[in-house]
């Protein structure tokens, strides 16, 4: 519905530089134009700006000193006046109620410091100022929050623009690693289709499981953690049992077995340890793996949490 004002927005910033950057962050955190999204823009805006380190050292400034100007208009007109402002001219900035409960909840359930995380949230970025104005927040805190939130977003948004794509930037190496992880889990699927449609199909019934057993979980959050937990063990330990046996009965066979559906085992072999040391190293991972998630998975208050989401979500 918009479209036309981003479009508006980008050819504004491209043929002004940083003065339509600073004009476009204070406009957008003040909730004016917070529906052409800095997702977009600062990305692009930082293409056409950002040459060399005093170039993005100047960008990112100007976009966070533009930020933290609007965080505090906001913080006057839409959250201290709230209730004339919105009542009276809501319409024409675009403020629903959805966007004043979800941005009140949010700083409920985290207080003060929603303000320094909100800046880098892309649905809390501008509506957080208004709760923040309502609970009158000291403005000293609440101005050194949205510009330190303001920053880390717009220092890493330029950041991924300026280290560019290449295959040695950080952008490129991560793009590089997922590519390959996505090009490996193909090939692995093509040469074991059997595995994948068994394991598939495993994750699909437990998958179903949870779902089926969902109003249980939710009245007795307790017990379906000890059940899930146990599971989780019982399975665990199963598997490195069976790596555990496998190594002391017939190692060779088992090693050519594991590694033809599994590489992981392999691994040990590459310091020099035998097929059969393998086996146990792995055998032993996954018990301990498995005790390890038994352990700590207890000491998660399950049941508090729900609790409390409960109690949260009725308060909403």
């Amino acid at each position: 519905m918009f479209d036309w004002v981003t479009h508006a927005v980008l050819s504004f910033v491209s043929d002004y530089g940083y003065f339509a950057v600073f004009v476009y962050m204070a406009l957008e955190t003040a909730f004016i134009l917070h529906f052409a999204p800095s997702e977009l823009v600062v990305p692009f805006a930082a293409s056409q700006l950002v040459h060399d380190p005093l170039s993005f050292g100047i960008f990112v400034l100007d976009a966070t000193v533009g930020a933290t100007v609007g965080s505090v208009l906001a913080y006057f007109v839409l959250g201290k006046n709230s209730e004339y402002v919105l009542g009276r001219y809501g319409h024409l900035v675009h403020v629903t109620e959805d966007d004043i409960h979800r941005g009140r909840r949010w700083f409920q359930r985290w207080g003060e410091s929603s303000v320094l995380w909100g800046r880098m949230v892309p649905l809390m970025r501008a509506v957080i100022s208004i709760p923040a104005g309502i609970a009158e927040m000291d403005l000293r805190k609440f101005v050194t929050y949205s510009a330190s939130g303001a920053f880390v977003f717009n220092l890493l948004l330029t950041f991924l623009v300026y280290s560019g794509a290449g295959e040695t930037s950080p952008l490129g190496i991560l793009l590089g690693a997922l590519s390959a992880e996505v090009a490996e889990t193909l090939t692995y699927a093509q040469l074991h289709p059997r595995v994948v449609v068994v394991l598939g199909g495993l994750a699909a019934v437990a998958l179903g499981s949870l779902w089926l057993s969902r109003n249980y979980i939710r009245q007795n959050p307790a017990v379906s953690q000890r059940i899930i937990l146990r599971v989780l063990w019982a399975g665990g330990t199963l598997v490195g049992s069976l790596f555990l046996l496998g190594a002391v009965v017939t190692p060779l066979q088992s090693f050519r077995t594991a590694t033809n559906i599994w590489d992981d085992p392999l691994f040990f072999t590459r310091f020099g340890l035998s097929p059969q040391l393998a086996l146990l190293l792995t055998g032993v991972a996954f018990c301990a793996g498995a005790l390890a998630v038994f352990e700590l998975g207890k000491r998660v208050p399950v049941a508090e949490l729900a609790r409390r989401f409960r109690v949260e979500r009725l308060s909403w």
